[in-house]
């Protein structure tokens, strides 16, 4: 009798052990996160001045991605505690509407090059976003009416 409770103990062990492997996920699964920023590989980068750092950005929704862009705003500040940002230049904005089938993953990749006459201690913030779905339901839509949107910020610190 003990032996038959051992051996069934042990093969319920087996099978919860064998369950919880079967539910991991592996590596290259979705991202949890609408943005993920892979390049720069933090959310603070310290480079020199004329300096140039790759930039990619991986955008992932449940709706068709209308546009992503960055936006760049420059602190020259070396008090930047009250510092708001405006973000008023355009780093890059690429409509993803026009693509035929639409997406809702994304990659892009390129770079920056911190200008050279920015001085030490300047603050150089980007904002990247995205816009994804519709606002009304058509017919032949397989996702869900509405907006989805998400933003996300990082900044290089100029040394």
């Amino acid at each position: 009798m003990n032996r038959k409770i051992i051996a069934l103990a042990l093969l319920l062990v087996c099978g919860v052990v064998a369950f919880m492997n079967s539910c991991k996920k592996s590596a290259d699964s979705l991202p949890l996160e609408p943005i993920s920023i892979v390049q720069p590989d933090s959310q603070i980068v310290r480079i020199f001045a004329g300096s140039s750092t790759p930039l990619q950005f991986k955008f992932t929704t449940d709706r068709p991605i209308d546009w992503i862009k960055c936006l760049v705003d420059v602190d020259t500040m070396i008090d930047s505690t009250n510092y708001v940002p405006t973000y008023p230049d355009t780093l890059f904005a690429i409509r993803l509407d026009t693509l035929n089938p639409r997406v809702n993953l994304y990659t892009y990749t390129g770079s920056y090059t911190v200008p050279d006459t920015l001085k030490p201690f300047c603050i150089v913030r980007f904002n990247v976003s995205y816009m994804a779905g519709t606002k009304t339901f058509q017919v032949g839509q397989n996702y869900p009416a509405g907006l989805d949107s998400a933003s996300k910020q990082f900044k290089i610190n100029v040394r």
